[in-house]
């Protein structure tokens, strides 16, 4: 049903029937998602595996400003000038090209660019759509999120982004849409209607919908708006009774109100965000869902969700709850490109099949699931020998195949931490033999954060590895004109440490006839300290043993749950959370940098400029 608009947000949405039914949301000068920025992130290593596109060298950002920070952590200012987010009808336009600086930071350098933007308002994700609908309306399934315009990615480290959840006609199209069918659906029968409320008065089937879905109670100007509606669907023809016909037709427009599909952070900069607005917060993020009828009614209870205990105190509920599996996963998912599993391909390699790549997925799934339900954090991300494995993969472990499903074991001491597993060995892997640059590039980006520059160069394909020749010296041959840190400090060293582990994953004592493998290495991390390994259960040691990689997390883990870059702004927030993640046994765990994350103020408080 095709309803009046109003734009809110920078956004032409479909609201209710009429003036006031809905209204904006309720900020007086409301931030506009479509507004533009110049944020454009380049990268240059491909992640296709088995040869068609091996290797590549290092990418980066273009356009890199004046470094500048301290702790050895360099900010860069500029970008590339690509246009930004969409705005209803009116595109953003790009920032300015960054002059000044040096395209590449000293080795090691945490990367804290970005250019968040502290919207007041951020349009939920498709997933919490679809999620945010079953919660409201009882559905025990969804699926019309499927068929949404997709999410922009690549362009900020998570989709949730705030910079890429923009509005356009396409998203108006596709709520309205969804909302005729759910609504119908919703009130296609009476126990159907019952599972959305249990009642057949009009004013309290609106109040308590109407509380659902904008995660807050509707003021008496939006109940009264409301009801009128109600008493206008209610005469409309058909067979269903005249409560079941004003309902569908109230749920129709709050499914299209900016109240439901945007979250909101309305208070005055740092001021606390309201009991409500915390609960939507916390519940979008951990559960993947708006907030229940029992955590709206905590959220109206004083003092219990606007203080940092009672946030706390909700997350920690909630980190206990089997929901918060599936919101981590994407998580998880995103910061480590899970879906290139199913991009694996592999030339003449009778080991590998097709059928391996969801299996990879999967188990690398739950061993991060196993991390955060088991109380560990990145320590054992890094150091647990504990894998997961499904029939096709038991094979290459060596292990008895499960019957069905997936098997926990301990994978032996060669296997130290989640990077030496099968799934991570076999994807940034060159066929049969090791891809040390895929392997570096992974771990600078995505297990340091450290930033990588521009190449020098293009680089050559992979060559065939020459007789009497180890893949250390083939790869040193074709990066080294590369004449910067990127490949010989960072990129190489830490590739290089898995080079006992072969394309497919497989332990392999020496390499082409008989050579002796060299994994040794240094790296000079952010702080300015230099450590040294000899083999990769020593990197990983390191690692787990450095602030970098704690960091790292770190700012991942924010970014996810604030819907924002971190940059050098948010050092002091970032070394709470390491102090936390380096902590020994719980105190260490990822659920409690998650606690650690609520009870900041970057998570309680509006940031921002204003």
């Amino acid at each position: 049903m095709k309803l009046p608009m109003v734009c809110v947000g920078g956004a032409i949405l479909a609201v209710g029937g009429f003036l006031g039914c809905t209204g904006e949301i309720g900020h007086p000068t409301p931030a506009y998602n479509g507004s533009g920025s110049g944020n454009s992130s380049g990268s240059g290593a491909s992640s296709a595996s088995g040869g068609a596109t091996p290797g590549g060298a290092s990418g980066g950002s273009s356009g890199s400003g004046s470094g500048s920070g301290s702790g050895g952590v360099s900010s860069g200012s500029g970008g590339s000038g690509a246009p930004g987010g969409s705005g209803g009808t009116t595109p953003g336009t790009g920032g300015a090209t960054g002059t000044g600086g040096s395209d590449m930071a000293p080795a090691g350098t945490l990367n804290l660019k970005g250019t968040p933007k502290f919207y007041r308002v951020i349009k939920l994700t498709n997933a919490q759509w679809a999620a945010s609908v079953q919660t409201l309306l009882g559905l025990s399934a969804g699926g019309l999120e499927k068929n949404f315009e997709d999410q922009v990615s690549g362009m900020t480290d998570f989709t949730n982004n705030e910079l890429v959840l923009n509005f356009d006609a396409r998203n108006w199209q596709d709520f309205q849409e969804a909302a005729d069918m759910l609504a119908a659906q919703a009130t296609a029968t009476d126990a159907a209607l019952a599972k959305v409320y249990n009642g057949t008065d009009p004013a309290g089937f609106i109040s308590t919908v109407g509380r659902r879905a904008y995660r807050r109670p509707l003021t008496t100007a939006e109940q009264a708006a409301y009801m009128a509606l109600y008493t206008q669907g209610s005469t409309q023809t058909g067979t269903r009774p005249a409560f079941a016909k004003g309902a569908a037709l109230v749920i129709t427009a709050l499914l299209q109100s900016p109240n439901f599909l945007y979250r909101t952070e309305l208070g005055a900069k740092g001021a606390p965000l309201s009991a409500w607005e915390m609960a939507a917060k916390l519940s979008l993020w951990l559960r993947g869902t708006i907030p229940d009828d029992a955590t709206l009614t905590l959220a109206a209870g004083a003092g219990k969700l606007d203080t940092a205990d009672g946030a706390a105190a909700l997350a920690n509920t909630m980190l206990g709850e089997a929901q918060v599996a599936t919101s981590m996963r994407r998580f998880v998912g995103e910061w480590l490109h899970f879906d290139s599993y199913a991009l694996i391909s592999k030339k003449d390699v009778p080991s590998y099949s097709d059928a391996l790549n969801p299996e990879f997925q999967e188990a690398s799934y739950k061993f991060f699931e196993y991390i955060l339900t088991q109380g560990l954090g990145v320590k054992e991300m890094l150091t647990s020998t504990t894998g997961f494995y499904g029939p096709g993969m038991a094979k290459l472990y060596g292990l008895t195949a499960p019957k069905s499903g997936y098997m926990q074991a301990d994978l032996g001491a060669k296997r130290v931490g989640y990077f030496t597993q099968l799934p991570y060995m076999t994807l940034n892997g060159l066929n049969a033999e090791p891809n040390s640059i895929l392997r570096g590039v992974t771990l600078v980006r995505d297990v340091v954060c450290a930033t990588l520059g521009p190449p020098s160069v293009v680089p050559p394909e992979i060559p065939a590895l020459k007789p009497g020749q180890t893949n250390r010296e083939r790869i040193d041959g074709i990066t080294k004109a590369c004449g910067q840190s990127c490949h010989n400090d960072m990129i190489n060293p830490l590739g290089f440490a898995f080079d006992h582990f072969d394309g497919m994953g497989q332990w392999q004592d020496t390499e082409n006839g008989g050579l002796t493998i060299d994994t040794g290495g240094s790296f000079k991390f952010a702080d300015g300290t230099t450590k040294t390994w000899t083999d990769v259960a020593g990197l990983m040691q390191v690692l787990a043993t450095t602030p970098q990689a704690h960091t790292c997390f770190s700012k991942k883990l924010a970014s996810h749950g604030l819907q924002r870059d971190i940059t050098i702004n948010d050092m002091p927030l970032l070394n709470t959370l390491t102090s936390t993640s380096m902590a020994d046994g719980a105190a260490g765990s990822e659920k409690q940098l998650i606690i650690q994350l609520v009870k900041n103020d970057a998570f309680r408080t509006h940031g921002g400029p204003q």
